[in-house]
């Protein structure tokens, strides 16, 4: 009996094994290589754990998580976009010949890309962009001739870009931005004549831009910015009338910018940006007429700005600063009807600022601070009622602030400081807007402190120091709970200091300079994270508040030169957060700590 028993146990077991050797004998070669990749994965989705198995149901993995198949069961797509895979693609990828989908984007693949994957003769489309892949480029993907998309961006990729990419017939779109690629721009780029997006951006390629690049005809979109490219804008560049964006921002170009044919109507967005070129603005981007946006900042650019920009109508960026632009602005400016910004600050520009850009309507920042602009700034644009931004500080700028200001209601940052702006502030400043910076210290105002510039109670920057206004702080601006810096120095303001409301936003005060008298407001104490207090050379008398030993991220404190007196807070000796300390000329008694600066 015991011996029959043994028999049936073996039985049932070879039954197990054969029908376990049916199953997987039954699973066609796609399934078994699949399998095979499943072994060098990590982490994968249930969904992928429950169905890539064998199963004595099923001969295909037609049904499989993120699987595709044709009519003859063939895989030809496999898709785990941003299904939380790590692991490994291993090499048996490329015995999947129908496959012509592979998307892996982002998971948390690693290693290498396998060279094998050159051996999936029917993909038209790769992208295994935002994983960990490292190593090169496998030059074998040159052979994939009905290749279109291939996407690598976001990797660890290093070494040179394959010069057999280029010779892809199909080949439609190229991103391997965001990588750590270097060497050169293959010089056979002009190769690929079907090409409309190239993205080679966040690299270090180095050496020139190939001349080339003229005879991909078809291409839309360049970008090779932030690289260590050298070299001149090649001219082929003007041969693209099919190009919108191109992006070159970042690098080490150098030359004469001799780009803006009439080839290019297409361009919508051009970014020169940080490179080191030489001369002007070209006056033929003024042919270049969908143009969006013009940007070439800290580019070395010199002379005048091409008054042809005028003819761009869909202009709404044009940003031209940090250069070594002279002249005037050229009035024909106003004529660019959809601009939104004008940023020509950080230049050598000067004469007054032209009244056609009242024509702007839809200008919302005008950003012409640190040049050499004289004279008003035209009644005209305190009229545009789209203005957000007004930035001319450091200039030699001159005039009153018209009424008209005070009736732009989207206006939020208004910095006009080191000009010699004089007469009265509006006192219905921000009745009409949620003004959020106001910097108008270093001019020659004159009249009271207005007392409405919180009312949209989104004030962060209140700084009219180095002016000549008198009367009180406004009680509405001390209870303004916004604000971050609150600056009043070198006035002629006289009263009582207001009390604070509590402000965990308050981090800077300085009211240095003035004529305030009686005590240190008690309430100064709760604005928690105020790390400067200068309220020095005023008549203020009384005791230092206790409660300014709340101030735990206090470093510069300065009360010097008024009349206080009592004893000074023991804590203050002792605090080694406090850099800088000046109590003297008052009139504490006991030990007083001598002064120190950070």
């Amino acid at each position: 009996m015991e011996n029959l028993g043994l028999f049936k146990i073996l039985l049932l077991f070879c039954l197990f094994v054969s029908g376990r050797i049916v199953s997987v004998s039954c699973l066609n070669s796609d399934g078994l290589t699949l399998l095979s990749l499943r072994n060098y994965l990590d982490k994968v989705p249930p969904e992928l754990t429950s169905t890539w198995k064998t199963n004595a149901s099923e001969a295909t993995p037609c049904n499989w998580f993120g699987i595709i198949c044709d009519d003859s069961k063939k895989v030809t797509s496999l898709n785990f976009t941003g299904s939380g895979v790590s692991g490994r693609l291993g090499p048996e990828i490329g015995q999947l010949k129908s496959l012509e989908i592979l998307d892996l984007s982002s998971n948390n693949f690693s290693g290498i890309i396998p060279s094998s994957l050159g051996n999936c003769s029917s993909l038209v489309y790769i992208d295994l962009s935002e994983n960990r892949f490292s190593g090169k480029i496998p030059d074998t993907l040159g052979s994939l001739k009905s290749l279109a998309d291939l996407y690598l961006y976001s990797n660890f990729l290093i070494g040179e870009l394959p010069r057999s990419l280029f010779r892809i017939p199909a080949l439609n779109y190229l991103h391997v931005e965001h990588n750590n690629l270097t060497g050169l721009i293959p010089q056979n780029v002009g190769e690929a004549k079907e090409l409309l997006d190239l993205r080679l951006f966040d690299n270090q390629f180095s050496g020139t831009i190939p001349e080339s690049i003229g005879n991909c005809s078809k291409l839309e979109i360049l970008y090779l910015h932030k690289n260590k490219l050298v070299g001149s804008l090649p001219a082929s560049l003007n041969l693209l009338e099919n190009l919108t964006d191109l992006f070159v921002a970042n690098n080490s170009l150098r030359g004469t910018v001799q780009f803006g044919s009439t080839k290019c109507r297409n361009l919508v967005t051009l970014d020169l940006s940080y490179n080191q070129f030489e001369g002007g603005v070209p006056p033929e981007l003024g042919n270049c007429s969908s143009l969006d946006a013009l940007v070439i900042v800290k580019s070395n650019l010199s002379g005048k700005i091409p008054s042809s920009l005028g003819m761009l109508k869909n202009l709404t960026i044009l940003n031209l600063s940090e250069n070594r632009l002279s002249g005037s602005i050229p009035a024909e400016l106003g004529n660019c009807s959809s601009l939104n910004l004008l940023k020509l600050n950080d230049n050598q520009l000067e004469g007054g600022i032209p009244s056609a850009l009242g024509k702007l309507r839809k200008l919302e920042s005008l950003e012409l601070f640190e040049n050499r602009f004289s004279g008003e700034i035209p009644i005209e644009i305190w009229k545009i009622q789209s203005l957000t931004q007004l930035l001319v500080y450091r200039n030699n700028l001159t005039g009153k602030l018209p009424k008209e200001i005070t009736e732009l209601k989207n206006l939020k940052i208004v910095t006009l400081f080191n000009n010699s702006f004089y007469g009265v502030i509006p006192p219905g400043l921000g009745l009409n807007s949620n003004l959020e910076i106001i910097d108008l210290i270093g001019n020659n105002l004159t009249g009271e402190v207005p007392p409405n510039l919180c009312h949209g109670k989104m004030l962060t920057v209140f700084n009219l120091g180095s002016n000549r206004l008198h009367g009180k702080i406004p009680t509405s601006v001390s209870q303004c709970k916004t604000l971050s810096r609150f600056i009043l120095r070198e006035n002629n303001l006289s009263g009582v200091l207001p009390e604070f409301s509590k402000n965990q936003d308050l981090s800077f005060l300085d009211l240095n300079s003035n004529n305030f008298e009686g005590p240190i407001p008690r309430t100064l104490g709760s604005c928690r994270n105020l790390t400067t207090i200068n309220l020095s050379r005023n008549k203020l008398t009384g005791n230092i508040p206790r409660e300014l030993e709340n101030l735990q991220n206090l470093s510069h404190l300065n009360l010097g030169f008024n009349l206080l007196n009592g004893t000074v807070p023991s804590k203050f000796s002792n605090w080694k957060e406090l850099t800088t300390l000046v109590l003297s000329g008052n009139r504490f008694s006991g030990v007083v700590p001598p002064d120190r600066h950070s």
